[in-house]
């Protein structure tokens, strides 16, 4: 195919037309008299050594300032007052000191910063909506620093989060599908349908409105300061959709003026000689990615612009992508207690609609695959599917702190998601297979499905520090969204036309953290949601009638019983500091989740034909939690968690066609057929036996269970194990490790495992055969920093070649080689 090349220069100049508008509407600030300063050097209270990037903030203002090279620190422009100092650096305990700053003065502090494991360092912001200690959060929360995010080249958010313990990555090829669950939260069906976690960037939601999924590989991480994966029931502070978990990623700010640009370039090597597959013959696919920023920090002023793009041939048959991306951010101090910040980003896309592996149809529409020839197409008519994405996010925060114990986080914002599939751009209808009586793959000239959403947000909260045991967050959310789209529509879809249909979402909660003891800790949480639909029926073809000719399906109008739907979601989780190093934890929480647009309103998934359910009701979840963390001295820590989760009307596609015997061709469509229970085991170590060393393992156990009395997947009585649910592996696991033999050369490398499935959706079979799961991944990367201002990394990806799936019939990326460089002046 040929390619097509996206232009960078119109997202740039929206992004700075946004930068420049900004700052024109800032208020100027009003002079203060006097302003003092505070200074001092940071140092390790072991050796004197400085402690490079530790943060140093004032509390309960908006006045902070980064450690340089030497442990410098500087904060500017201080009212005259008593403050209180606080320092955070990974693998230090937090530092706290009261000061007095006077008008016109320069006080000087010398922090020294006790050594301890790197999770006790952490301070986690996703929990409670606020900064708590690694030994003060109530559920349980993973973070991937800084650190880890550059290890390799340009990551994607998935490739962040898949080490994580408890979550789990599937991918088929490309931008064309991944999903994320975390502890079996959700499936893959129809790729990020119906997604239960909810993702967020600098606070604002990235999940695309129609299907509640996101476009997770397309997520880059170039801009990105940390990540957060909160586990277990979350609706109560971050509404429908996030029963399963929550992922924050939290943008970047730089401490000083800063230029930077980097770049990579890799290939994919050979599949072993066992794979017959035509797309390597002659053919290395490469891949390359760049990025160049800039970034300063005045008095009042602290931005980041960066723009990334990347070029991937694709490791199998149509799985080309090109990515362009520009985010900024922008946070301006109107003083010493209030600041506005702008959060926003805009990316394209472009790439092949990847189709499974080759198969024939064999008697009575049996599949017969073709793993020996993986990283090819079934079949020629799927060369030209390509996939476009847009996204667009803009976000406005505005945070005052009222007083030392009150402040407001109020926000608005605004994201775009336009997602199109061109199916047949030649002049003549395309069929798979080219016999009958039916097709699997049926596309007229021009064939095409798209959707464009718009979103309009604001939210507002409060935290009020009530009293020295009563810490409370009141907070609002509303959204309103605007589908316009080719098949998620009430009406009958027009081929090439756009039907439109709106959701509204509104949601208040409370949360009060309760200091009981000096030790015990209790977090009560309340949260109510509506959602609701302006469509009051759809009308559609009934494939379930005449599934083997979809021609003749009758065409059937029905009322929408649910247009709305609402829920409370109560939680409580409790916090005991049994010891100084070690905490005990446990929760119980009910969370929710509407039925999305395209799960209410789907009718085609590429392969297969669906019907809409007029009847398709909210899902709940109840989950229990208990857990415990533990530093054993300065260099092991220990995080221990054990879950169950009740799923009550669980939200599951299923084949509905019960014409033939066969059940084939499958007609799909989502009902709330399926009571689950879910529980698992968690672990997470990290051991640091020398400042050079660090290894992180975790280890994950889940148990997944169909309670209904009929299978919740497609064809689920034909897998292994009829109860198991679909997709829901029973064992992963990670392994980390970095070293550092100088202060300029780090090598590491990380590894997953995850079991073989026992029960998938679209192909099963009792043996289990060409299930996906079953693999252990390795990597490995060496980071070099040639200069103070240069640095050089080399990364391969899945060193042993291993040739595995993560979903059903699509091979996942073999053997690959990067080679990247930094430059940061």
């Amino acid at each position: 195919m040929e390619n097509k090349y996206y232009q960078a220069l119109p997202p740039v100049r929206l992004l700075l037309t946004i930068f420049l508008l900004t700052l024109l509407l800032l208020p100027l600030p009003a002079k203060a008299a006097g302003p003092g300063s505070l200074k001092g050097t940071i140092t390790d209270k072991t050796d004197s050594e400085a402690v490079i990037g530790a943060s140093a903030m004032l509390e309960n203002t908006t006045l902070g300032s980064a450690s340089d090279i030497e442990g410098n620190y500087t904060i500017q422009n201080i009212p005259a007052g008593t403050y209180r100092l606080k320092v955070n650096a990974i693998g230090y305990a937090p530092f706290f000191k009261m000061v007095t700053v006077n008008a016109g003065e320069t006080t000087t502090i010398n922090p020294q910063l006790e050594q301890t494991t790197v999770m006790a360092s952490e301070i986690i912001v996703g929990a409670a909506l606020y900064e708590q200690d690694r030994l003060d959060v109530p559920v349980t929360t993973s973070v991937v620093t800084t650190e880890e995010i550059r290890e390799e080249p340009s990551p994607s958010l998935d490739q962040v989060i898949e080490t994580v313990p408890g979550v789990n990555v599937t991918r088929s090829s490309g931008y064309s599908a991944a999903t994320v669950q975390i502890r079996g939260s959700n499936t893959f069906q129809g790729g990020g349908i119906g997604t239960r976690v909810n993702a967020f960037y600098d606070g604002f939601p990235i999940n695309t409105p129609e299907t509640g999924g996101i476009v997770w590989t397309n997520v880059n991480m170039n801009a990105a300061d940390k990540v957060e994966v909160v586990k277990g029931a979350a609706s109560t502070l971050y509404g429908s959709a996030a029963m399963g978990g929550v992922v924050n990623v939290y943008g970047s700010l730089p401490e000083k003026f800063e230029v930077k640009a980097g770049a990579s370039v890799g290939f994919y090597d050979n599949p072993p000689d066992s794979d017959k597959s035509e797309y390597y013959k002659d053919n290395t696919p490469w891949l390359w990615n760049s990025y160049v920023g800039i970034g300063n920090k005045t008095d009042k002023l602290n931005y980041n612009l960066l723009y990334t793009h990347s070029e991937d041939d694709g490791y199998r048959d149509n799985a080309q992508t090109q990515l362009n991306d520009v985010k900024l951010k922008v946070r301006y101090d109107i003083d010493s207690r209030q600041y506005l910040q702008l959060t926003s980003f805009y990316n394209e896309t472009e790439a092949g609609y990847v189709s499974t592996w080759p198969y024939d149809l064999g008697p009575g529409g049996t599949f017969i695959p073709h793993p020996e020839r993986a990283y090819d197409l079934v079949d020629d008519v799927y060369t030209d599917d390509i996939v476009s994405r847009k996204n667009a996010l803009a976000g406005l925060n505005y945070v005052n702190l009222l007083s030392d114990d009150l402040s407001l986080d109020a926000r608005v914002y605004y994201t775009r998601n336009e997602y199109r599939i061109d199916y047949n751009p030649t002049d003549t209808t395309q069929h798979f297979p080219p016999f009958g009586p039916f097709y699997i793959y049926d596309r007229e000239p021009g064939e095409f499905n798209e959707n464009k959403t718009d979103r309009y947000g604001a939210g507002l909260k409060l935290d009020w520090r009530a009293s020295s045991k009563h810490r409370l967050l009141f907070g609002l959310d509303g959204n309103l969204v605007d589908l316009a789209s080719t098949q998620y529509r009430e009406d009958l879809p027009v081929p090439g036309e756009l039907g439109s249909v709106q959701e509204k979402n509104f949601a208040l909660f409370i949360q009060d953290e309760f200091k009981m003891t000096d030790r015990l800790t209790a977090l009560l949480s309340l949260r109510y949601d509506w959602s609701g639909i302006d469509a009051d029926e759809v009308t559609y073809k009934d494939y379930s009638v005449t599934p083997t000719t979809p021609w003749l399906a009758p065409t059937v109008t029905a009322e929408i019983e649910n247009q709305s739907v609402d829920a409370i979601s109560p939680r409580i989780a409790l916090n005991y500091k049994a010891t100084d190093d070690l905490s005990l934890r446990a929760s119980a929480g009910k969370s929710f989740r509407a039925p999305t647009l395209s799960e209410r309103l789907v009718r085609d998934a590429g392969l297969f034909v669906g019907n809409p359910n007029p009847a398709l009701d909210k899902e709940s979840m109840t989950g229990y939690e208990i857990g415990f963390f533990k530093n054993f001295g300065d260099r092991v820590s220990l995080d221990v968690a054990a879950y169950l989760n009740e799923y009550e009307d669980l939200i599951e596609s299923r084949n509905i066609n019960e014409t033939t015997p066969s059940g084939f061709p499958i007609v799909f469509m989502y009902e709330n057929l399926a009571k689950a229970r879910i529980w698992g085991i968690e672990t997470s170590l990290n051991v640091r036996p020398s400042d050079a060393v660090n290894f992180s393992l975790g280890y994950a156990y889940m148990n997944a269970k169909d309670k209904t009395d009929r299978e919740a997947s497609l064809a689920g009585s034909q897998n292994p194990d009829p109860d198991w649910l679909q997709y829901r592996p029973e064992h992963t696991a990670s392994l980390s490790a970095t070293w550092k033999p100088t202060n300029r050369l780090a090598l590491n490398t990380n590894g997953r495992y995850v079991s073989e499935y026992k029960a998938v959706s679209t192909y099963p079979n009792p043996e289990g055969e060409n299930y996906p799961g079953g693999f252990i991944v390795f990597n490995a990367g060496a980071k070099y920093q040639a200069t103070d201002n240069i640095g050089i990394s080399l990364l391969c990806r899945n060193i042993t070649n291993e040739q595995y799936e993560e979903a059903e019939w699509f091979r996942a990326p073999g053997r690959s080689f990067l080679l990247g460089f930094d430059f940061v002046y």
